[in-house]
């Protein structure tokens, strides 16, 4: 019995100096629903964008009380074309098959262009302790895994102050895409930020002429 509680707190000691380590290279993962695995309830035939994606014919599935990832929302302003055959779907599923990890997933469709975003992050000039965010003067790093065809962006919408003219794509992704397999796959690269006035984004994923299913994100900030 002493032999295994040894073993045991060996183990947990190891375990906490890993992830230790990994948060001082990468950062605190902002996504707070990185997995899919958290859903609401959301009435789509009623609720913003997903309203606005089926007057257009997209494929969502229609109805009041619809599991949808919690945090995760289409942007009909940024693709979802009416004639170009797109589909948001939540998918639930086996690891490494329909999912990556954990049970749930998201699949996104089109013959042109789709964009689903995330939360609104705070952009800070320096490093402030408790307070979560990304870095102006980055790079900040973005992981997700995916699998699929046709062309994977990942990007962030940028945002001044409201007291200033806004403009837009105040950004640098590298690499600006990537081209999806058949098999699961972990995407990564940086978000650097091109103007000293931004103060916030919000996390974005685009897919270009194909279909993906994304799953485990991760936005590191500080």
């Amino acid at each position: 019995m002493k032999i295994k509680w040894l073993m045991i707190v060996i183990w947990c000691v190891s375990g906490v100096f890993i992830y230790a380590g990994e948060e001082a290279t990468t950062g605190t993962n902002l996504i707070k629903n990185p997995g899919f695995e958290k859903f609401i309830l959301v009435n789509t035939t009623q609720q913003g964008g997903f309203k606005e994606l089926l007057a257009r014919m997209v494929e969502v599935e229609e109805g009041d009380a619809v599991e949808m990832p919690e945090g995760w929302v289409p942007n009909p302003s940024d693709g979802w074309y009416k004639g170009s055959a797109s589909s948001l779907k939540y998918v639930k599923g086996t690891p490494c098959k329909e999912v990556h990890s954990g049970e749930r997933a998201l699949f996104i469709s089109t013959k042109a262009y789709a964009a689903v975003m995330d939360g609104e992050y705070t952009v800070h000039r320096d490093k402030i302790p408790g307070e979560p965010g990304v870095l102006l003067k980055g790079p900040n790093r973005f992981s997700l895994y995916a699998k699929g065809k046709g062309t994977l962006r990942v990007y962030v919408y940028t945002y001044l102050p409201v007291t200033m003219p806004q403009k837009y794509n105040l950004r640098k992704v590298t690499p600006e895409e990537f081209t999806l397999t058949d098999e699961w796959k972990q995407y990564e690269g940086t978000i650097e930020f091109t103007d000293d006035g931004i103060i916030k984004c919000i996390f974005v994923i685009g897919i270009e002429k194909g279909e993906a299913t994304v799953d485990d994100v991760a936005f590191y900030g500080q």
